[in-house]
């Protein structure tokens, strides 16, 4: 089961700004899903894609981990 990260971002509550910020979150999908349901979302929001990102990519790693560890 091959796995994809995107980033999706959403606007954070109101705040005293004119400009609405986003606050972003990771996700992991199977590449073969035609509709790319999520398997895996990131419990908390991240300030940039980046962090996101590197959140999301961690966990991706941790996972290819495990699955070498079981065979």
């Amino acid at each position: 089961m091959a796995l994809k990260i995107r980033i999706t971002a959403a606007p954070r509550p109101r705040q005293r700004s004119l400009v609405p910020a986003l606050v972003y979150r990771a996700e992991a999908y199977e590449e073969a899903d035609h509709f790319r349901e999520p398997t895996w979302g990131c419990p908390h929001d991240h300030e940039t894609v980046e962090h996101a990102y590197h959140c999301g990519m961690t966990w991706l790693n941790e996972q290819a981990g495990e699955q070498t560890e079981a065979s």
